[in-house]
């Protein structure tokens, strides 16, 4: 369960996004996830997909461009596009003004939830390069296991790899203490709480 007074709004400089979780899967009992994203011109993510959930993809404002397994689709604001589990998509701002999505993720994953908050994070502390890649293996596969995103093309030899690191993270105790950093304290003060 998240944090009462978790910070609602984080954002990543190196994607030039600003995630706002308008419902954590708290306050949804579990049903879902909605987040609004304000992604930067040229912004994007790579191709990637999730085993145990759906995200259903939204446009507020502008053009939303959306590879869905192989094909290119530009949405306007009206249009959505779900991709179901198993399913490769990649988002994109093609223009060149900033654009406003929403992501509708069901049902509820709480660890991507803390995901978006532990890349954030860790990015803020210098700890990802330029590029997108983390600077430490274990990072990327705490962020893996966390969101369950995968690549498509991933091969069977990395799987093992991403599974070893994840464990020996969270054995050391710093999958702990990273969480305990970026998501847990990631408060706000009490004077400016949003219901």
């Amino acid at each position: 369960m998240s944090p009462p007074d978790l910070v609602r709004e984080i954002y990543n400089p190196v994607f030039d996004d600003t995630v706002t979780f308008k419902k954590f899967s708290a306050k949804t009992e579990g049903a879902y996830t909605l987040l609004e994203i304000d992604l930067g011109p040229g912004g994007g993510n790579i191709p990637q997909f999730h085993q145990r959930f759906k995200e259903t993809f939204i446009p507020i404002k502008n053009t939303l461009g959306v590879e869905y397994e192989g094909e290119e689709y530009f949405l306007e604001p009206g249009e959505e596009i779900t991709a179901h589990e198993r399913e490769t998509l990649r988002f994109s701002n093609p223009t060149d003004e900033r654009i406003i999505f929403q992501v509708r993720i069901e049902p509820v994953s709480a660890g991507f939830e803390k995901a978006l908050y532990l890349i954030c994070g860790l990015v803020q502390d210098g700890k990802m390069h330029e590029d997108g890649r983390f600077k430490d293996f274990n990072h990327t596969a705490l962020f893996v296991k966390l969101s369950d995103t995968q690549a498509p093309g991933m091969t069977n030899l990395i799987k093992p790899f991403l599974k070893r690191s994840a464990r020996k993270i969270e054995e050391s105790g710093e999958a702990d203490s990273l969480l305990q950093k970026y998501y847990f304290n990631n408060t706000r003060p009490n004077d400016m709480k949003v219901e």
